[in-house]
């Protein structure tokens, strides 16, 4: 016995959490005895689907869902939450099946669609106007696609005309009809979907179905039901498109797989995927890892929806900065105190002065410039000596050094690590360095932590440091690194090349490009904000955002400048507390800024106007009532319903103080990381985005630049 859970009654759950508890239970109850009274399954008055059926999740909320088998046992597909009169109507007119061309399976609205079509069809029309989908109805027919809609969605001139169209259909069938206009090839939709394979008439096999699985999911156990409630996953983590289903559950990638994509298109689901793919077998370790504590504490919580707690303790989850101490605490005992950046930066400066480097290079030798070289091509070398920096390789730093300057740098470096001795501290890029060596040395890595597979995600911020120590856990060998990056998010890290580290991904990519998370008004101007920038992927190669595109509509992100910053956060005020007002949850709403000022601003702001607000926690979500406030870094990796972005003021995005004192060759790298904070900034709303500012507008904002 099971039931199959539709991705819109999964949703209801997510979005209302006042009824979650009470479906769960309801759920578990049907789950065991369908026959149990407290359920009170009725059959609505003259149904469009005969196997349709209500029944009481509390006195205010009913379910609906359909009786497909009782041969061997009771088979349920749940394909609602509705308040109680809703639930009736809902149960009226919703039919489910199997649509006939691929096998996939469906809950349809056929009275909607149709008037979808009819109101398609009595628009006016311009004569030879341009059309999205160069193709004949019966070609889509011949997909799966409702041939009322097929009719008329040849005819649509634009993306957004045949969304609507589609906008009652299977969310299946929505996504072939935008990959479509968007260029891809009937076969290459055929492939993605699998859909040449016979229609089979069991509903748990259609449920199965690659297409089927991005709208069901077949719950067989109690403890299937009891982790999804408990690690909370969201319904998009669930539902998986068959292109990510296909990276994540693929049985073998003979070396590292490398994914990208943009910010939303579930990169960061793909990896949770594969990570607990890879940790059902017995006897294996597995290492899902990222870039800073707080991405990595959404992990931890993410990965417990998808694992039995046997599978669980298979999986180590943490920073990757975390992993390096653990690497060396394991061999040389506790390591050093970490240099702080203000003691880091005035440690370069005495170094520098105390070099004898003459005035006209010392100029060049900035915190910043030394602090990147150190980690980016010092600590890269395969021998930390002079003679190796001198024929190092430099790609990517921006500012050439003849010997000369070579041989000053070299000098300021010694200089640098004899002041780190001496306070007995060290740096985490140094930390990486020595976890490197012991895994490299057979007599000391044995006493390390290895593993099986190693998952990265957010690869792009990571240093050459960090992939030497990442190589280093895994032995070559097949599913060994599966990593997954996004460029145009690097908010951190230098430009870097897995080939030269031992990570060669050339013929093992993808890349994804439909986005899950936000709406096509807000992702257009998130990759406004990108503009034509220039940016390099993990391979070395240049990065595009051609063929990003969403499949849900919404409003036109909001953007207000005002006279001052008082007008400015007293209106971020008003609007918070009209979307409280509107029911929107308040822990689904963030203030983002880029700097600490704006932060409090916003926090002390929203305090005072009696709105509960927290600033965003180091080490997961936190106060699960409160409107979050953070910095535009610490948001990476999170998401939200709506977001308002604080203080896009010009000096303040791009920051002006990032660029003082540093040489003009720098300026480019810096406004491209600000540019880049930028979009993590604009690209974390799901359905509304509010940029504000005052005094003069940022540069960065495209409906203004």
């Amino acid at each position: 016995m099971g039931v199959i859970m539709s991705k819109e009654f999964h949703k209801a759950i997510d979005v209302d959490g006042s009824i979650k508890a009470k479906a769960w239970d309801f759920v578990t109850k049907l789950n065991q005895n369908a026959d149990l009274t407290g359920l009170d399954l009725k059959i609505p008055k003259n149904p469009a689907d005969k196997r349709v059926r209500t029944a009481r999740v509390d006195l205010s909320y009913r379910a609906v869902l359909f009786a497909v088998s009782d041969d061997p046992e009771p088979m349920w597909v749940l394909a609602a939450i509705r308040t109680h009169d809703e639930a009736y109507e809902e149960a009226q007119n919703l039919v489910l099946d199997i649509n006939p061309a691929n096998g996939a399976m469906e809950v349809l609205r056929p009275k909607a669609i149709i008037k979808r079509v009819e109101e398609f069809r009595a628009k006016p029309t311009t004569p030879d106007a341009h059309q999205v989908l160069p193709f004949k109805p019966a070609e889509l027919v011949a997909l799966g696609i409702n041939a009322e809609v097929a009719e008329e969605a040849v005819h649509a001139a634009t993306d957004d005309d045949l969304l609507l169209l589609a906008g009652d259909l299977p969310e299946w069938q929505q996504q072939v009809l935008l990959d479509l206009a968007t260029g891809t090839s009937l076969d290459q939709v055929r492939t993605i979907y699998d859909l040449d394979r016979p229609a089979d008439a069991d509903p748990v096999a259609a449920a199965q179905r690659p297409t089927s699985r991005m709208q069901f999911v077949y719950l067989q156990t109690d403890d299937e039901l009891r982790r999804m409630l408990e690690g909370d996953f969201a319904a998009w983590r669930t539902y998986l498109h068959p292109t990510q289903r296909a990276v994540a559950y693929r049985p073998t990638y003979n070396g590292p797989y490398r994914l990208a994509g943009g910010a939303g298109t579930g990169k960061t689901v793909v990896a949770l995927h594969r990570a607990a793919f890879l940790a059902r077998p017995q006897d294996v370790q597995v290492l899902l890892c990222t870039f800073t504590r707080n991405l990595a504490a959404n992990l931890q919580a993410d990965i417990h929806g998808l694992l039995s707690a046997d599978e669980l303790s298979r999986v180590e989850v943490g920073g990757v900065d975390q992993i390096v101490r653990s690497v060396v605490h394991a061999v040389d005992g506790p390591p050093g105190q970490i240099l702080g950046e203000r003691d880091r930066e005035s440690l370069w400066e005495e170094s520098v002065a105390g070099s004898g480097v003459p005035a006209d290079i010392a100029q060049t030798l900035t915190p910043t410039f030394l602090d990147g070289e150190y980690r980016a091509v010092v600590l890269a070398l395969p021998a930390h000596t002079r003679d190796a920096y001198f024929k190092a390789r430099r790609t990517g730093r921006g500012i050439r050094l003849n010997r000369v300057q070579r041989a000053a740098v070299w000098r300021v470096v010694e200089s640098f690590e004899r002041g780190l001795a001496s306070q007995g501290r060290t740096t985490f890029e140094r930390l990486a360095v020595r976890a490197a060596e012991i895994l490299a040395d057979p007599a000391t890595r044995e006493k390390a932590p290895t593993f099986d597979h190693v998952v990265v995600d957010e690869g792009q911020d990571l240093h050459a440091g960090h992939w030497r120590v990442l190589r280093g856990l895994v032995s070559p060998g097949p599913n060994d690194l599966f990593i997954a990056e996004d460029g145009h998010q690097r908010i951190y890290g230098e430009r870097i090349v897995l080939g030269h580290y031992g990570i060669e991904t050339r013929g093992r990519s993808r890349r994804l490009t439909l986005n899950y998370r936000t709406t096509r008004q807000n992702l257009a101007f998130a990759l406004g904000v990108i503009g034509n920038e220039p940016v390099v992927d993990l391979e070395g190669d240049d990065e595009s955002v051609a063929g990003y595109r969403s499949l849900y509509g919404g409003p036109t992100p909001q953007l207000r400048g005002f006279a001052s910053e008082d007008d400015e956060v007293m209106h971020v005020v008003t609007t918070i507390k009209a979307w409280l007002a509107a029911d929107v949850s308040a822990p689904t709403i963030a203030v983002l800024a880029r700097r600490t000022r704006e932060q409090e601003r916003a926090r002390i702001a929203l305090k005072e106007a009696g709105i509960p607000v927290e600033l965003l926690q180091r080490d997961g979500p936190g106060n699960d009532d409160a409107v979050k406030v953070s910095s535009m870094h610490r948001a990476k990796g999170t998401e939200y319903e709506r977001v308002i972005v604080i203080g896009a003021a010009e000096g303040v995005v791009p920051l002006d103080f990032v660029f003082e004192g540093k040489p003009e060759s720098e300026h480019g790298a810096i406004r491209g990381r600000e540019r880049s904070l930028f979009y993590v900034a604009c690209s974390r709303a799901r359905e509304q985005l509010l940029v504000t500012w005052s005094g003069k507008p940022s540069p960065f904002i495209p409906q203004l630049a």
